[in-house]
């Protein structure tokens, strides 16, 4: 289900907004290249790369603090495959 959100959540940024929502910071780099509207600017690009690496630092912070007995393997179990 969680997967669907995302999905659902990335597509609608897509689709909805200029920006694509940014999801990925490669996306940022060959944006700062791009000559349209929904360009991000050359300066913006080192800062907001950054404050996406500290959001997922602190996403891996909280996912300790909220299942502090959980090992590797059972967070392997629960991952989900790609195909």
């Amino acid at each position: 289900m969680g997967a669907l959100a995302v999905g659902a959540c990335i597509g609608a940024a897509y689709f909805f907004t200029s920006s694509t929502s940014f999801a990925n910071p490669a996306i940022d780099v060959g944006r700062m290249f791009s000559d349209t509207f929904a360009g991000i600017a050359p300066a913006s690009v080192p800062a907001y790369v950054v404050v996406q690496i500290l959001g997922g630092l602190v996403a891996l912070g909280l996912i300790a603090v909220l299942y502090p007995d959980l090992s590797a393997e059972e967070a392997g179990e629960i991952m989900v495959p790609q195909p």
